[in-house]
């Protein structure tokens, strides 16, 4: 099965570079501003995708729903933005050359973005069970990025073979959706069962306030990673207490460039080895002097820095040699100091 992933100018797939996202949400407070300067500094620190939120009140009930930002009918009635200011980010994404993502949070919020002509879909944990929205999504014929927070595996392979049926163009995202979680919550390993059991692409999703989590789902295969961002946690937005500000995220992004670079499988000694090898390695020696004549015993051979000579793994072939020459102790024994086959 093919699993590469593109739209826009982004690619995912396992010969490409690993795509970071940024993940917006609310920490623009309801500022069409404030969200364009977190455009700009989202690809300043390296993002290759900036995502934002797209709720629509009247799909949920409304005074039902409490979480850690508080109340979410308030925190949506200040931070929400409006389809218009969502247009104007797709816009400003294109100026500032990143990738404009958005997570509809039911079906019309995903026909809103459809509308705008955004060029793939992503959704939250919250609506992976959620299999009439998710395949009215795949119907629209756009690639999808599916969190997987808070399911079973039952769950996961109940969305997956639907989403198949509907013939749609998707990759996971492990997740755990504790915010933040522990550590002992995360279970990246999950990401290489995610791959071998399904045959997909799959990317991390990470809740830590911290880089770590993302960078060791680097190591196990994630081909996407996600990391809440704000400009500052001193706004105080309902995300702030796991996000990363600009630089934090540069760092973090830097750190996953060179981890990438680093995951070769093969093992090779490259030149810059070559010049260390010959004084790091070891020689036959002789550990005192040889008359010529001698016999050699093995209280006389040794091994020793540096690795001009004859290696180690030859040194008992010596043993019963006899001397051709005088041999100054802390020589390197060569096959031409001593007779014998």
């Amino acid at each position: 099965m093919n699993r590469e992933l593109s739209f826009g100018h982004i690619l995912i797939g396992e010969r490409n570079p690993i795509v970071t996202i940024a993940e917006a949400a609310c920490e623009h407070l309801g500022s069409l501003e404030v969200a364009k300067r977190m455009v700009e500094a989202a690809k300043e620190a390296g993002a290759d995708i900036i995502k934002f939120q797209m709720h629509l009140p009247e799909e949920m009930i409304p005074n039902t729903i409490r979480f850690w930002g508080g109340s979410m009918d308030e925190i949506l009635a200040r931070y929400n933005l409006s389809s218009e200011a969502h247009q104007e980010l797709i816009r400003h994404c294109e100026e500032v050359g990143i990738q404009y993502l958005c997570t509809p949070f039911c079906a019309a919020a995903a026909d809103v973005l459809d509308g705008l002509g955004v060029q793939a879909f992503k959704t939250g944990s919250g609506e992976m069970t959620n299999l009439p929205m998710l395949r009215h999504i795949a119907r629209k014929g756009k690639p999808m990025i599916v969190s997987t927070g808070m399911a079973t595996i039952d769950e996961i392979e109940e969305m997956i073979m639907a989403l198949r049926a509907e013939g749609a163009k998707f990759m996971l995202m492990h997740c755990t959706s504790a915010y933040p979680p522990r550590y002992d919550q995360i279970n990246l390993r999950f990401i290489g069962n995610l791959m071998e059991k399904f045959d997909v692409t799959v990317g991390y999703s990470d809740h830590t306030p911290e880089i770590w989590a993302a960078l060791g789902a680097v190591v196990v295969g994630a081909k996407v990673v996600e990391k809440h961002f704000t400009l500052d946690r001193a706004l105080k937005g309902p995300d702030y207490h796991v996000s990363l500000e600009p630089q934090e995220f540069r760092t973090m992004v830097e750190a996953i460039r060179k981890l990438e670079n680093s995951l070769g499988s093969s093992k090779t000694v490259y030149p810059e080895e070559e010049v260390v090898r010959r004084w790091a390695h070891h020689s036959v020696v002789s550990l005192r002097a040889i008359s010529a004549g001698s016999r050699i015993t093995p209280e006389m051979v040794g091994v020793k820095r540096p690795g001009w000579g004859v290696p180690p793994k030859h040194m008992e072939v010596f043993y019963g040699r006899i001397a051709k020459r005088d041999i100054p102790a802390n020589s390197f024994l060569q096959w031409e100091d001593v007779e014998g086959d």
